[in-house]
């Protein structure tokens, strides 16, 4: 019974043994996994490509790389890649077949919660983490946010700054337009403003030279930027979406042919006398840009000349111009009040009333007729006429859809 209970006794010792070396094996294995999960976890997120370096060439690059929990790896909102940790030898291959530069496999040189440098056999890539948190804080405080003008002998750039830290650019030059957006991250301690974005001349790291509540000056690739704050005015936008269509009915007919008749203009004499009393109508003039969502304002003046002999003759400032902001080499358009023309100076004789509306705006309160009509290039017009003025617009919106569109809104001022 003695010799049975020692065989058990040491049985127990052995199977103690085994668990003990187990155990000990397994929180190894963990502790490893642990590391390699904790390694993995500081990769994921967004970072800063700030330089690369190949072959001693240190190149600044300042683009936004996620390391996605998925195995995807992102630039600048495209997904190009693929990546993957390898625990060993502390290495990360990414798969790329669109940025074959950033393809291969990387030795991790350094990774921490601030920094990331991954080293490989012609490159090395250095990069920032990027915290939200701060980001937000530092470019609410930076007085960035809003619209922004750049102008230059080749032509205007409005750049916009919104918050938390998206970015647009809308360049116009020579009459061609072109649009950049990205993101920004403002540096108070540093002065510095990085900008992620297509748009070549704010690209990168910009030092900001001065910042005051209109005034932004940055220096960027050795390049001066001067820009000027755009004031920015509330306008509540009421996009037009009616179309040729609904005017006729299943057989073609127009539908609004007695709406002239609804017209509140309809004694030439009496506007061509009421015309003749104005010298200036003043009109506030917005644009709307689509890629900031923001509105672009400025005064318009037409003057007004002429009498019951001569006619009335006034300047057509509904093309967004008047004799101040008139354009090099170009004519003041001036219209003439026609009996023919009954939305004039809009060239429509498509139109329908839709009825009667009172409307407040800097001029005053004005009970108004409201017609919608069409322009060139599929432009949808809605005209606010004051009845009880006869010639006078209280507002007029013009909506064009497409990449080459508009949205503007004209409201009176002040009649002199």
């Amino acid at each position: 019974m003695f010799w049975v209970g020692k065989i058990k006794t040491q049985n127990t010792i052995n199977y103690k043994i085994i668990m003990k070396k187990i155990t000990i094996v397994l929180i190894a294995m963990l502790m490893i996994s642990a590391n390699i999960k904790a390694d993995e976890l500081q990769i994921i997120g967004k970072w800063l490509l700030t330089k690369v370096e190949v072959e001693g060439n240190i190149q600044e690059v300042y683009s936004e790389v996620i390391f996605k929990d998925d195995g995807y790896v992102e630039m600048e909102e495209r997904v190009f890649g693929k990546w993957n940790y390898i625990k060993k030898g502390k290495t990360i291959i990414i798969e790329s077949e669109m940025i074959k530069e950033f393809a291969g496999e990387r030795k991790v040189s350094i990774l921490n919660e601030d920094e990331m440098v991954l080293s490989g056999a012609e490159s090395k890539l250095f990069f920032k983490k990027i915290d939200p948190i701060i980001i937000e804080t530092e470019n609410k405080n930076s007085k960035l946010e809003g619209l922004w003008k750049v102008s230059s002998d080749e032509g205007d750039k409005s750049i916009f700054f919104k918050l938390p830290d998206s970015f647009v650019s809308v360049e116009d030059l020579y009459g061609a337009k072109s649009t950049s957006k990205g993101t920004w991250i403002y540096n108070s301690k540093d002065k510095s403003l990085i900008v992620m974005t297509y748009d070549q001349g704010l690209r990168g790291l910009n030092k900001v030279l001065k910042i005051a509540d209109n005034e932004l000056e940055l220096e960027n690739k050795g390049n001066n930027i001067k820009a000027t704050k755009v004031e920015q005015k509330f306008v509540k936008i009421e996009r037009l979406t009616f179309s040729d269509e609904d005017f006729y009915d299943e057989d073609g007919e127009y539908k609004y042919e007695q709406d002239e008749e609804k017209l509140p203009w309809n004694d030439f004499d009496q506007l061509i006398e009421n015309m003749a009393k104005v010298n200036q109508l003043v009109y506030d003039f917005s644009t709307l840009s689509e890629e900031t969502e923001s509105f672009e304002t400025k005064k318009l003046t037409a003057n007004v000349t002429g009498n019951m002999d001569e006619g009335i003759h006034m300047d057509n400032v509904f093309g967004g111009y008047d004799r101040a902001t008139l354009p090099e080499d170009s004519e003041m358009p001036v219209a003439t009040y026609s009996q023919r023309d009954k939305l004039f100076p809009f060239e429509s004789y498509t139109f329908r009333v839709l009825g009667n509306e009172e409307i407040k705006t800097a001029a005053g309160t004005f009970n108004c007729t409201v017609i919608e009509s069409f322009g060139d290039f599929d432009e949808n017009i809605k005209i606010w006429m004051i009845n009880d003025n006869p010639g006078i617009f209280a507002k007029v919106i013009r909506d064009q859809a497409g990449d080459y569109g508009h949205y503007q809104v004209f409201e009176l001022l002040e009649i002199k």
